[in-house]
């Protein structure tokens, strides 16, 4: 038993009050959180940081009495321990070196994953003994098909063409390489559950660019192998599936890859999700995070609309991505305080 709303409703149970944290809440923002960035040699290094990287995660605990805290860390963090050249470029976003075709990546290329990401592992033993007692911690890793994107394609991407290729002219070849990403997965969300996440997400946030055809391979089919790797290991914490854009998708995904939870993007009706998706099943999500910006009678409207859309089920309020720089802090609050008054 726990006295955690945020892991009482993972848990399945329907509570009066809605839990609520926000994706990328430890970010840009907040005026805290910049005056530490300011000071970093470089984002990579700032995430392996466990000092920094707690005090981070901390921040909007602090300022919000949020719900469950997440580690400060990025989806990213695999390939750059796969030695795959990540990092990060003002005004550009993440950049690697990108690969022709996917057997240029082989298993030896994990040999010393979790060494390299035990500081990870040690901003959550910190974080995990400075959050308030009524605070859950969550500790995550991007899915494998995402990774695959920033792989092939060296970064950011429009409309992922070489990774979607692959996936038509090199089948066996990204199959291997999926495995490889799946145990590279495993790796990191055991070091994160051994020290001290009480909750797993697995953020899959280019999901949407899958053609339907590919769906169940590129993304419910590892989804499911690296759920069924964390319990084998001996890992029972609740784990939420976050497949950006993947619309009608989420029902056979909710039923198939096996997470205790599904968050939902903003491109989600909660009407829709509320109605087909499987009954008793927690969801997390979905306010559109520009909505934030102005905060005013539209946002409080859908945020009421999604309340009502799960009044029957176990449901975490969060946005459907994650919170912009430009957001107001003020308008944060009136998000949460709304949400606590209804």
């Amino acid at each position: 038993m726990t006295n955690k709303l945020f892991l009482t409703t993972l848990n399945g149970k329907k509570s009066i009050q809605t839990p609520i944290w926000i994706m990328r809440q430890a970010g840009r923002y907040l005026k805290e959180y910049r005056a530490i960035r300011a000071v970093q040699k470089d984002f990579i290094s700032f995430c392996l940081s466990p000092e920094q990287a707690s005090t981070v995660t901390l921040q909007p605990i602090t300022r919000y009495g949020l719900d469950a805290a997440i580690i400060f860390s990025d989806i990213l963090m695999v390939p750059w321990a796969m030695d795959l050249n990540v990092r990060f470029k003002t005004g550009i976003g993440p950049l690697l070196n990108p690969i022709e075709k996917p057997d240029m990546i082989d298993a030896r290329c994990l040999k010393n994953l979790t060494n390299k990401l035990a500081p990870v592992g040690e901003a959550l033993e910190l974080t995990h003994l400075s959050l308030p007692a009524e605070t859950a911690l969550i500790g995550f890793a991007g899915a494998p098909w995402t990774l695959i994107t920033y792989i092939a394609e060296g970064g950011s991407s429009r409309d992922f063409t070489k990774a979607r290729l692959w996936a038509w002219q090199n089948v066996k070849e990204l199959d291997a390489l999926l495995e490889i990403l799946v145990d590279a997965t495993i790796s990191f969300l055991s070091l994160q559950a051994t020290a001290g996440a009480e909750c797993l997400m697995l953020f899959d946030s280019w999901a949407g660019a899958v053609p339907a055809v590919h769906r169940n391979w590129l993304i419910t089919k590892p989804a499911n192998a690296i759920v069924q790797g964390l319990r084998k290991n001996g890992h029972q914490q609740p784990i939420i599936g976050f497949p950006k854009g993947f619309g009608d998708g989420l029902i056979h995904y909710a039923e198939e890859s096996g997470v205790d939870a599904i968050g939902l993007d903003y491109g989600v009706d909660p009407g829709w999700a509320g109605k087909n998706l499987p009954k008793n099943l927690p969801v997390q999500g979905n306010l559109d995070p520009l909505s934030l910006i102005s905060a005013g009678k539209e946002m409080l409207r859908d945020i009421d609309y999604i309340l009502e859309s799960f009044h029957d089920r176990p449901h975490i309020f969060n946005l459907g991505h994650g919170i912009t720089p430009p957001t107001p802090v003020e308008n944060v609050q009136i998000m949460i305080d709304h949400i606590r008054a209804s």
